[in-house]
């Protein structure tokens, strides 16, 4: 069933790319933006993006679980160790951009004191991304 294979690969892709890109725009257009803007609009609009990104937050990284598993499951028996270490850095990277989402997904208001965190939050999930693409690339490309 190549077919199925290759849908599954563009699925994991498709949403990696989609959250790895939210979380770039957001630290880098998003959060210096919001600053601009006065306080007391600054917290409802927060929230309104934050309502807005869960389901898409969610829907990403249930797309990736469903789709790595597959991913693994079809494709392991063939791989040498190296790939999976490799693969198990992957993980516990996303493992990492997963946590930082389901944080983010938590309306602003509730806990002060990470929500001064939140830009530095998303840019350490935003490089955990980026590594993560960079390691696919070159699992990829050399097994």
């Amino acid at each position: 069933m190549e077919w199925l294979d290759t849908l599954m690969q563009w699925l994991h892709l498709a949403a990696a790319v989609t959250g790895v890109g939210a979380l770039i725009y957001s630290r880098l257009v998003l959060f210096p933006s919001l600053a601009e803007v006065p306080a007391e609009v600054r917290g409802k609009l927060a929230q309104q993006l934050v309502a807005r990104m869960r389901p898409i937050s969610f829907a990403a990284i249930g797309v990736l679980l469903i789709t790595g598993f597959y991913n693994y499951l079809t494709k392991m028996a063939e791989r040498p160790s190296s790939y999976h270490m490799i693969l198990g850095i992957k993980i516990l990277l996303a493992l990492h951009v997963f946590t930082v989402a389901i944080l983010l997904a938590v309306p602003p208001g509730v806990n002060p004191a990470r929500d001064a965190r939140r830009p530095r939050l998303i840019a350490g999930a935003a490089i955990s991304g980026i590594i993560i693409l960079l390691l696919s690339a070159y699992l990829r490309r050399n097994y």
